[in-house]
Formats: C-alpha cells, sequence, structure tokens
C-alpha cells in the first residue's frame, strides 16, 4: 500500500510547496486613507482577496496615513498604491511611480474639492469665509480637502493662511465634518463624494451648505472647486513588468457586480487619466513635485 500512496504524497507536497512558495511573496498594495485604517480595510480588504486569487499571490492592503504614502514608497514597503492624484503625480516625478489605472466611483472618474459651512450660518460664497475658523486636511498633499480649495480661493483673491482668522489641520477628513456641524469651526475643506458616504454615520448633507456650490453633468456629488482625475493605482518602479501587467489586468476586468467593487463603493478601474490640469495647478501653488 505504502508504494502506491508514495506518488500521491510527493503530489500533495509539491502542490502544498507551490502555495507556500507563491503566498510566501507577498504582494503589499498601500492605500491612502483620508479617514480611519480600519475602515480603509474594511473597504479595502475584499480587494485584496480577490487579486489573490487572480495572482496566485498572497496580497497585504496596507493602509497609510497620507503622510506615509511618499516613505511607503521611497523605503520599498509596498508595491503599488492607490492614492489622491496630487500624490500620484508626486510619486511620478520624484520616485519613478508608473500610474496605472484611474478609480472609477458611482459618480464617475473625476472629483472636486467642497467647502462646507454649517447650515443657517450664512456662509455660502467664498468672501463669507474671510475672518473665520477653518478646517483643512494634511496640507500640501490632501488634494481634495486642501489643494483643490486653496486653488479655488486663491482665484477668488482670497488666501486661506492669511485670510482666515485659523486654518487648522484635522486629522482625519471624518472630523472636520463633525466639527463643522457641532459649530466648533465655521467651515471646512473636505473630498467630494465624502458627505454623500457619511449618510450611514448619521451625516445628512441637509446640515450643510456647499460653499461656492457648482454643479456638472461629469460629477453628481456635491462640490465646490474644478474637476480633476478621481484616485490613482500605481506600481513602484522596482515591480517586475510581468508582474505588473498581470496586477493592471486583473483590475481592468474588475467590474461594479464584484464583491471587491462593492465593499469598496466602487465600479472598478480605466487606464490612467491624464494629469495635465492638476500639474498647472501644482505649479500655481508651488507645491510638490514643483516646489524645488
Amino acid at each position: 500500500m505504502m508504494p502506491r500512496l508514495l506518488p500521491q504524497l510527493c503530489l500533495s507536497y509539491l502542490l502544498l510547496s507551490n502555495s507556500l512558495y507563491s503566498y510566501a511573496t507577498a504582494i503589499n498594495i498601500g492605500i491612502q486613507s483620508p479617514r480611519s485604517p480600519a475602515k480603509t480595510l474594511m473597504l479595502w480588504g475584499t480587494l485584496g482577496i480577490y487579486l489573490e486569487n487572480q495572482l496566485d499571490r498572497k496580497v497585504n492592503i496596507v493602509p497609510l496615513k497620507p503622510n506615509e504614502t511618499i516613505q511607503a514608497i521611497k523605503s520599498k514597503q509596498i508595491s503599488y498604491i492607490l492614492s489622491n492624484p496630487a500624490v500620484t503625480v508626486e510619486l511620478e516625478a520624484d520616485y519613478g511611480a508608473l500610474p496605472l489605472l484611474t478609480l472609477i466611483r458611482p459618480s464617475g472618474i473625476y472629483l472636486a474639492g467642497v467647502i462646507i459651512s454649517k447650515k443657517g450660518s450664512g456662509i455660502t460664497k467664498a468672501r463669507h469665509l474671510i475672518g473665520k475658523k477653518v478646517m483643512g486636511f494634511n496640507f500640501k498633499h490632501s488634494a481634495a480637502a486642501y489643494i483643490f480649495q486653496v486653488k479655488h480661493l486663491l482665484d477668488k483673491g482670497i488666501d486661506p493662511h492669511k485670510d482666515f482668522a485659523e486654518l487648522y489641520q484635522a486629522k482625519s477628513q471624518d472630523d472636520i465634518v463633525f466639527a463643522v456641524r457641532a459649530g466648533i469651526f465655521d467651515a471646512g475643506f473636505i473630498m467630494s463624494g465624502l458627505l454623500e458616504r457619511m449618510r450611514k454615520d448619521g451625516i445628512y448633507s441637509s446640515e450643510f451648505n456647499i460653499v461656492d456650490q457648482k454643479k456638472s453633468d461629469q460629477l453628481s456629488r456635491l462640490h465646490t472647486t474644478r474637476l480633476y482625475p478621481q484616485w490613482s493605482f500605481s506600481a513602484s518602479q522596482h515591480t517586475a513588468a510581468e508582474e505588473r501587467q498581470k496586477v493592471h489586468q486583473a483590475l481592468l476586468t474588475l467590474n461594479a457586480t464584484s464583491p471587491a467593487s462593492i465593499a469598496a463603493g466602487i465600479k472598478g478601474f480605466i487606464d490612467i487619466v491624464p494629469f495635465n490640469e492638476l500639474r498647472d495647478t501644482l505649479k500655481a501653488l508651488k507645491l510638490a513635485p514643483y516646489n524645488k
């Protein structure tokens, strides 16, 4: 009986060895986390499982605070990153990252900044913010909760760092919404879509004014500023071309009905959308990578 079992045992050992080998060489995917690491894992953990099945590789989803994203790529801690477009431009220019895909949210492939104030405050126009206490997020690196709003206001002749009574840097964008609703701050900078997503947390957009509210056929979410490309999925320059192609294809085939898309509240990805206008904004504000 033993001789008959030997081939089966050998085959089982080889399969197990191959499985252990493929899972030992894990792919670390960083996700920029403007809300919290726990919420990031809740949203994107299923995407990690999807990619594991597609690539036959262990995939780790790594939540990154906005101030950790650059270092994570620079130190080779992660192979891929999902980040806001301003960080993507910096990673590409300074660290050789390769933007592969643009995120498709239910609202489309564009995002914008939002300036909110409490309903009844009378703050509905940019000029009403002069002398007020305002909260922003991750100064100089947050695309839709700082950069977009600052450009919008400077174009109207208002310098947030000089004309506000205070411009305070919050620890999360959720904190900004709660602080404005509570009347602790007069206004806040947040990314488009956040108010709508926070409905599950008991937040209703009817509780807020949208300062300088705009309407666009390309973005159905409440917004203040002009439109820019959505978040991007990039590869480190140190990733192998064959692996990048597999990851790229796996994400392109993700559809809106996939469990990973449903969990993250997205519709999938498309090939990268150009950043030309965003680069112009970063240059105008003298922000990375154009601050040297």
